[in-house]
């Protein structure tokens, strides 16, 4: 009943925080639109965009911590990678709250400390991992759509049309995230920033090999010179055979995927069709000390196989 209550407390001390977050973020997006309705304004405030907020969380304390331990950059970066929009101190806040969550959880389930702590550390890393699989689908995307926004700055080119302004195009006729990225350069290069570091700024922003060919080919016309519409037409043609191998390497490393898959899901299941069928069979693997041992040894041997089939089937290229 103790567990119980401190459960609640928990989550009703996390909703709180959460509520205080959210409302402090849309007190500046109300305030601004109090001001400008004050002289008449009469449309719609998307939001407090006038300045960019650099804040890591709307926390004071939350956000000087989050600077002082060189997390929150990181954080931001990943979660712009992602195409999320919400802040570092959010997410740092939900670990937390799956972390402990799991520890409460376990406690009041088994009763135990060691299944709590197991708990614990499998829901604490859910966050992040979410996040970074919206990072790689995100990622898989723009490089996706790459080749064709290549394609289009090469016509551009051709044209007649600046570089800069092949830019424009790509940045309004491409679909996300390809548009979003080339649209974010193009604003920095008209507020006035340095090209490279724009270029370089691009980069940054987008985990993308290809990316990295396409900005290198662009720096080095510029500081050696030649034609850049037939540079960039030979780099379309160079991602479109990786694309093509890529393609090639999934199809012959699909039984060895299959293969890994079915080992890795095959114990579980054994296991689970034993406790249904004969649970007096296999309910010595659970009481006995050694047969949990047995039983934690062979998930780490069975997750250490599933690596290593991984890594052989993963080529990169």
């Amino acid at each position: 009943m103790t567990l119980f209550v401190s459960a609640l407390v928990f989550l009703a001390v996390v909703f709180a925080v959460v509520s205080v977050v959210l409302s402090r973020e849309g007190a500046a997006a109300r305030q601004l639109g109090e001001r400008l309705r004050r002289f008449g304004w009469k449309g719609e405030v998307a939001g407090a965009g006038v300045e960019r907020d650099v804040r890591y969380s709307s926390i004071p304390l939350f956000d000087r911590l989050l600077r002082a331990l060189n997390l929150g950059q990181n954080l931001e970066l990943l979660l712009y990678q992602a195409g999320m929009k919400t802040r570092p101190g959010v997410m740092v806040l939900l670990t937390a709250v799956f972390l402990i969550g799991g520890y409460l959880g376990g406690v009041m389930l088994f009763h135990r400390v060691p299944p709590a702590l197991l708990i614990m550390v499998v829901l604490g890393p859910l966050p992040y991992f979410y996040v970074a699989y919206r990072k790689h689908q995100r990622m898989k995307a723009f490089a996706r759509e790459f080749p064709d926004a290549l394609d289009l700055l090469v016509s551009a080119l051709r044209a007649g049309l600046s570089f800069s302004a092949a830019m424009q195009i790509v940045a309004e006729e491409s679909p996300d995230p390809v548009r979003g990225e080339f649209a974010v350069t193009v604003e920095e290069q008209a507020l006035g920033i340095d090209f490279r570091e724009a270029m370089i700024n691009l980069t940054r922003r987008v985990d993308s090999l290809d990316l990295r060919f396409f900005v290198t080919a662009v720096l080095l016309q510029r500081d050696t010179g030649g034609n850049l519409a037939e540079i960039l037409h030979n780099t379309s043609v160079l991602l479109r055979d990786r694309f093509r191998v890529l393609g090639d390497i999934q199809t012959f490393t699909a039984q060895g995927r299959l293969t890994g898959a079915i080992l890795g899901l095959l114990p579980l299941f054994m296991a689970l069709f034993m406790l249904t069928i004969a649970p007096d069979y296999f309910r010595p693997m659970i009481e006995s000390h050694s047969g949990r041992v047995a039983i934690v040894v062979a998930g780490c041997m069975q997750l250490l196989g599933m690596l290593v089939i991984r890594q052989i089937v993963r080529i990169k290229v």
